[in-house]
């Protein structure tokens, strides 16, 4: 009977718990707590394995931006960025307020009525003067919206041969204005004196209403005001629109804004090119969203074939072109401080100023240097992204959600969408993508450690197996 129960014990085995003669209760527990300290450190292993994610900041509200316009071409930029809601792709929305003129456009700079603007010069640059205005950025070139027209069957006045063309002639031209100044400059150029100017009533020169009248022999329009009287017995005159100088339409940005918003001026100023861009890329588009903007705006239907022919004469598509202007180069002034100092000197002339400013107050060439450089640092951020995401893929980490964003990033930057958007996008893509290969590398780590402890564990119990095998055998 005795012999019988010691027999059944031996047969007994617990593969956690084995029970040896001899051995006291809290001995024979060993395995069990031995098994318990691997199951600890695999469990320390993974929670160390384990994707480590970034924090998130709660993404604010995206900023507005109030730009005010006039009825002009040089406002398509903003419209066609508008139509296709791309201004978030800038960081930033845009609320547009259309003005009458460049009159009301600077009462409102004062109330801050407005952010942003695109300005006719003469009030950018009094603007510039009075301090209420930073001039930031050029549309395009006014003259090439200028057309000089003259009555049907009379000597043209241009091409300038000699004073008897523009003798006597009454020319319908505001005083003060940017007409008025351009025509001044340019027959100054010629050596021929300003010619007189028609007398208007008090509230000032309506040049349209004053060549309709017939109180004019010869006027300066702007676009598309000098459309509507080609063919009611009014000539242009072609050669007048080869002799151009130097008139920016200009960028702005009230003083108080652009001292305390560079970033948002800089996302603005990305906008506008973009808008350009587009421009370039579908002229007869354009045409079509313009002569839509003139009906509501002017109340005037201009076909767009015209339309087309004034936008490809007046935009700077070229960037390096537009920052050449406010570079000086060769000791020589930049363009757009040679135009401060005649402009002002107009002004001054005309008694619009009283005291006259340094440009460098109100010319922020440097954010025209931010902007250029901007394209090169996406180009730069593009790279070093591109090169994370290979290191990454090597490893054999999963890129196609990191591949896919860095396409989009791509052609963003060939748009000219928002770079200093897509920085901040591939600065995170990139920071992601060396965040999962270290994340990677760490679990290919731990899975060879926890093989290496899978394979202890297997012959510590398969050498424990083979020791009782060969005790019952005995």
């Amino acid at each position: 009977m005795g012999a019988e129960s010691t027999r059944d014990r031996r047969r007994t085995f617990s593969l956690t718990c084995p029970v040896r003669t001899g051995r006291s209760p809290h001995h024979a527990r060993r395995p069990f707590f031995r098994v318990l300290f691997f199951i600890a450190i695999f469990f320390t292993l993974v929670s160390q394995a384990s994707v480590v994610r970034g924090a998130v900041a709660p993404v604010g509200q995206i900023p507005t931006m109030t730009v005010s316009i006039t009825p002009s071409v040089f406002a398509l930029p903003i419209l066609l960025v508008n139509d296709l809601a791309e201004w978030k792709d800038f960081g930033i929305q845009v609320h547009v307020k259309v003005s009458s003129g460049g009159a009301e456009q600077l009462d409102g700079a004062s109330g801050n009525a407005w952010d942003v603007a695109v300005m006719d010069p003469l009030f950018a640059f009094r603007g510039g003067n009075e301090g209420d205005i930073a001039i930031v950025g050029v549309a395009g070139n006014l003259a090439g919206d200028l057309s000089l027209l003259f009555r049907k069957g009379q000597t043209a006045p241009f091409p300038v041969k000699s004073e008897e063309r523009f003798k006597g002639r009454r020319f319908a031209v505001a005083v003060p204005s940017a007409e008025h100044f351009y025509l001044t400059v340019l027959l100054q150029d010629h050596g021929i004196q300003a010619p007189q100017m028609p007398v208007t009533e008090p509230g000032g020169a309506d040049p349209m209403r004053i060549l309709s009248e017939g109180r004019a022999e010869a006027g300066l329009l702007r676009e598309p005001f000098a459309q509507i009287l080609l063919g009611k017995g009014w000539v242009q005159a072609e050669e007048f629109r080869k002799n151009r100088i130097f008139l920016p339409t200009c960028l702005v940005a009230t003083a108080s804004y652009a001292d305390t918003r560079k970033t948002l001026v800089l996302r603005w100023l990305e906008g506008y090119s973009r808008g350009i861009r587009i421009i370039q890329k579908d002229p007869a588009k354009a045409a079509i969203r313009l002569r839509q903007f003139y009906r509501e705006t002017l109340k005037e239907d201009i076909p767009e074939t015209l339309l087309i022919r004034e936008i490809q004469e007046i935009f700077y598509f070229d960037l390096q072109e537009r920052e050449r202007l406010f570079r000086a180069e060769a000791g020589k002034a930049s363009p757009m401080e040679g135009m401060a100092r005649t402009l002002t000197a107009y002004l001054l002339h005309q008694k619009v100023i009283t005291e006259a400013q340094e440009s460098s107050t109100y010319l922020l060439a440097q954010l025209c240097d931010q902007l250029s450089a901007l394209h090169g640092e996406a180009d730069a951020h593009l790279k070093k992204t591109e090169a994370a995401i290979r290191e990454t893929e090597k490893v054999g980490a999963p890129v196609r959600a990191f591949w896919k964003t860095w396409e989009e990033a791509r052609v963003q930057i060939d748009d000219g969408r928002g770079c200093l958007t897509v920085i901040g996008i591939l600065s995170d893509l990139q920071r992601s993508a060396e965040q999962s290969r270290a994340e990677t590398l760490r679990l290919v780590k731990f899975r060879r450690i926890e093989a290496g402890f899978g394979m202890l564990l297997l012959l510590y119990y398969g050498g424990y197996f083979l020791c009782w095998k060969r005790k019952r055998a005995s």
